[in-house]
């Protein structure tokens, strides 16, 4: 029997509550994590000029609290964790109805050796808001569209956990490091039925991102190839239609941002919507389309530990690249994005 496309997600909504929306987009992504930094910041400050009255003793206590919890939740930024808060809040729920966030699966998911699943992820975009469709409102998403994959971890740039309250929105929705020795365990942890979204470009992609224009940073990507192959995964390209449009990206200072990205793994976007950090909405919001299964291991027997060659690695890079090409082709016209090209770098 054929595979009938799955579409699961949040319908469109006309009528956005716009001033509220602007509030709870610049509360989450700006005021809270600054304010988390600034606020003891300028307690001790007040406390060095002897300024200080009670209010400022009890932010430095309650700053020193919260930063003491970094350390205890340190093994999770490996190991990743499983609390489902986020699934039933209803700010992260009305967010992500206003863009709307919607997953399609194209192709059934099937033929992983190891019964795990790699999900590398374009474009990367500025804020990656397509991340929300895997590891926010679960129900509604990620285990609506894959309810065979219970086990779910996104490898994530080790600067975002560093973020006050982004931080914590991470670790709360399935993201541990992403780093090879933490994905690895990772997979030996989790087992059969895990699913891993990888974003291939990184920040190197996050800076080249251009509202009105398909770009992605792939062509010297090939370790999430090598992994796959390792460990006995299928590999599925993803495509998000509609993140490139979300934000316009300043070309500002563009050069020495690159430069501090190379130095650091740490990419400073200047970007601004519809209103500050508020997206553009696009007409058919952000949509994750889950493409064909590469069928890395169709004709080959995997064993755990066994020689991985670079010609292995190349041939199914060079397949990758060929299967994302062709998803965005058959299906850009029906996303609404079929006067664009997608440009490989």
């Amino acid at each position: 029997m054929a595979f009938k496309r799955l579409v699961v997600g949040f319908p469109p909504v006309k009528n956005r509550n716009m001033p509220f929306l602007i509030i709870c987009f610049h509360l989450l992504y700006l005021l809270l994590p600054l304010g988390i930094i600034a606020a003891p910041l300028v307690s001790l400050l007040r406390l060095s000029l002897g300024q200080a009255v009670q209010f400022d003793m009890i932010v430095i206590t309650t700053s020193v609290l919260y930063y003491s919890t970094w350390v205890i939740t340190r093994h999770q930024i490996k190991k990743g964790g499983d609390n489902r808060f986020l699934n039933s809040n209803p700010l992260i729920s009305y967010c992500l109805q206003a863009i709307p966030i919607s997953i399609s699966v194209t192709h059934e998911v099937k033929g992983s050796p190891s019964g795990q699943y790699l999900f590398p992820c374009h474009p990367h975009g500025a804020l990656a808001f397509n991340r929300a469709a895997v590891g926010f409102c679960m129900d509604d998403l990620w285990d609506a569209a894959f309810p065979q994959l219970p086990n779910l971890k996104v490898l994530t740039a080790s600067a975002a956990f560093y973020v006050p309250f982004i931080r914590e929105l991470w670790l709360a929705s399935y993201c541990i490091e992403a780093s090879k020795k933490v994905a690895v365990a990772a997979l030996e942890a989790s087992g059969p039925g895990t699913g891993m979204l990888v974003y291939p470009g990184g920040e190197t992609e996050q800076l080249m991102t251009e509202r009105g224009k398909e770009k992605i940073f792939l062509s010297g990507r090939k370790g999430f190839v090598k992994l796959a192959l390792e460990q006995g995964m299928e590999i599925v390209p993803v495509y998000a239609f509609g993140e490139s449009d979300l934000y316009h990206h300043s070309s500002l200072w563009l050069d020495l941002r690159k430069k501090i990205q190379k130095k650091f793994g740490a990419a400073i976007p200047l970007i601004h919507g519809q209103f500050g950090l508020l997206p553009y909405f696009p007409d058919k919001g952000v949509r994750l389309v889950f493409g064909e299964p590469l069928q890395l291991w169709k004709e080959k027997k995997w064993e755990k530990g066994m020689i991985i060659t670079q010609n292995m690695i190349d041939e199914g890079h060079k397949v990758y690249c060929e299967k994302l090409r062709d998803l965005f082709e058959k299906e850009k016209g029906a996303m609404g994005y079929g006067d664009r090209e997608l440009e490989i770098y």
